[in-house]
């Protein structure tokens, strides 16, 4: 019994990345590719809801494609402290 409909939860989030005008085609492939590897290796919803979130979040504030993503993108403070908050 999922008293917290995490599946409800995991296929919204989902549905937001699909739907998303601010997220690229391309991270859009990058989070769906990641999401079915994280699944085939047994890894639960409830955890990789909370990776598509985040992932969700960084791609609106990067705005680049998350393989040209650098190290410095990933974690200046104008990313950091965006207007989301991890």
């Amino acid at each position: 019994m999922d008293i917290h409909n995490f599946k409800g939860q995991f296929d919204r989030s989902l549905e937001r990345i699909k739907e998303s005008k601010e997220i690229s085609e391309i991270n859009k492939g990058i989070i769906f590719k990641f999401k079915d590897y994280l699944l085939s290796e047994g890894i639960g919803i409830c955890k990789i809801n909370r990776y598509l979130q985040d992932l969700m979040k960084l791609s609106r504030m990067i705005k680049k494609p998350l393989p040209e993503a650098s190290k410095d993108d990933l974690t200046s403070s104008h990313t950091l402290k965006g207007g989301d908050s991890f």
